[in-house]
């Protein structure tokens, strides 16, 4: 049995709810990024180029503040259909390069946060008359560090630029989810979408 209109309904709501928290957590980023870039820049005070590269992201960053947020809000706005339906991708513009990075800049996160979202998995499963091995959460650690790896490629920022950006946005967001995922858990269990049992089975997939 698919979904019925109330629980699009409370998809709906926390979706858009856990998007707002995530442009938040960018706000975070924002504020720390110069910091931060000071900071990784004279860890490398003997690399005159990686120096040069910091301040010249950290301009380009100011500059191009608001089109890259917008660009990650649209991209996350785009998930919510798949929290009820069964689709494969997030992305009409796949890239293997960005999902290999995505991978290894979410991982500490997906594990650290497991337990979280395996029960969002299930309870998404069950409103929407799924397996929860089919279930693939659109605010996943995945989903979000892939969204902004996405977001800043489409910006044309080069490979250089976005693997010192990273380590900042994996710092201020990702590690940072446990809020997010909490209230949305919280939200599902009072729409009364309970848990499965899985004989111990992990059954959360990014």
């Amino acid at each position: 049995m698919g979904p019925d209109s109330d629980s699009r309904n409370v998809f709906t709501a926390m979706h858009h709810k856990a998007t707002g928290e995530l442009l938040h957590l960018m706000d975070g980023l924002y504020l720390n990024i110069e910091d931060g870039l000071f900071e990784f820049a004279y860890r490398h005070e003997d690399d005159e180029d990686r120096q040069r590269a910091c301040f010249d992201l950290m301009r380009e960053l100011r500059y191009r503040r608001s089109n890259l947020i917008q660009s990650f809000a649209k991209r996350m706005q785009r998930g919510l259909d798949y929290w009820l339906e069964d689709k494969t991708e997030f992305d009409t513009e796949y890239d293997v390069h960005l999902d290999q990075l995505a991978q290894r800049m979410s991982e500490k996160c997906s594990n650290h946060f497991q337990y979280l979202l395996e029960q969002i998995a299930e309870r998404t499963a069950a409103a929407s008359g799924r397996d929860p091995l089919q279930v693939r959460i659109p605010i996943s650690p995945y989903q979000v560090a892939y969204n902004f790896l996405s977001s800043c490629r489409s910006l044309d920022l080069d490979n250089e630029s976005i693997d010192i950006v990273q380590n900042l946005f994996e710092r201020f967001v990702l590690d940072r989810l446990g809020n997010i995922y909490g209230d949305c858990n919280r939200r599902l269990e009072d729409a009364g979408f309970e848990m499965a049992m899985n004989d111990g089975e992990m059954i959360y997939s990014a």
